[in-house]
């Protein structure tokens, strides 16, 4: 005796007889399909048949780093970008042809003497290079930079970190920073407060996120266009 399971395209599914029987209304039927392995799932094969098959995940690994500290990073110049040492994320890639998606959130406030800070992220490689990414834009005078707004004494910024695309290149942990340029000399970032953290509700306080996310490469296009 067979039975068939009408599926929602208008197709069916036949299923072997029942093995047992308790009441007409109580029966257990065992699948036609052969043991799949961990993290495959049952589908038609468009035969009428079900099958296990495997599903390729966009995402392949995700790392987020939450800090709540409070630090200030000082001697900023217009000379170079500072790295700030607090404010990374760090992620070990399961494939070097994968890309690495960056975001999070970043609270701080700068000097109030300046206020147009920029901001790029920094990839540092366990046991081998490292680079800034986007650094190759500048020219000149002219950095090349990710990130860029104000941050003088107005308040708490709370800066979203988004949509940066890096190829991962290796299988060693990677640790991502970011890094600061201010157009001026001798300012201070101050990270998840503002810089004069009075006992005030115009002086907020914050909390920073950085995540790193491995994209499959399978399923992903990254087109660099100049």
């Amino acid at each position: 005796m067979s039975i068939k399971l009408n599926a929602q395209s208008g197709g069916s599914v036949a299923l072997d007889a029942p093995t047992q029987t308790t009441s007409s209304a109580d029966l257990t039927f065992k699948l036609p399909v052969a043991d799949g392995s961990a993290n495959q799932v049952i589908q038609t094969n468009g035969s009428g048949q079900l099958a296990f098959a495997t599903v390729t995940q966009p995402i392949v690994k995700i790392a987020t780093r939450r800090y709540t500290g409070f630090f200030q990073v000082t001697g900023i110049t217009n000379s170079g970008f500072t790295q700030i040492n607090e404010a990374y994320v760090d992620i070990t890639p399961s494939s070097s042809s994968n890309y690495i998606k960056l975001g999070g959130l970043f609270s701080w406030e700068g000097s109030d003497t300046e206020d147009q800070y920029s901001f790029r992220w920094k990839k540092v490689v366990t046991g081998g290079s490292t680079t800034s990414i986007d650094s190759s834009q500048g020219a000149g005078n002219r950095v090349g930079v990710t990130y860029k707004t104000e941050g003088g004494s107005g308040g708490l910024v709370c800066m979203q970190l988004s949509n940066i695309y890096n190829l991962a290149d290796t299988t060693s942990s990677i640790r991502y920073y970011l890094e600061v340029f201010c157009d001026g000399s001798g300012q201070t970032l101050y990270v998840n407060r503002t810089h004069a953290d009075l006992n005030d509700p115009r002086d907020e306080r914050g909390a920073s996120y950085f995540s790193a996310e491995e994209i499959n490469n399978s399923i992903y296009t990254f087109t660099d266009d100049t």
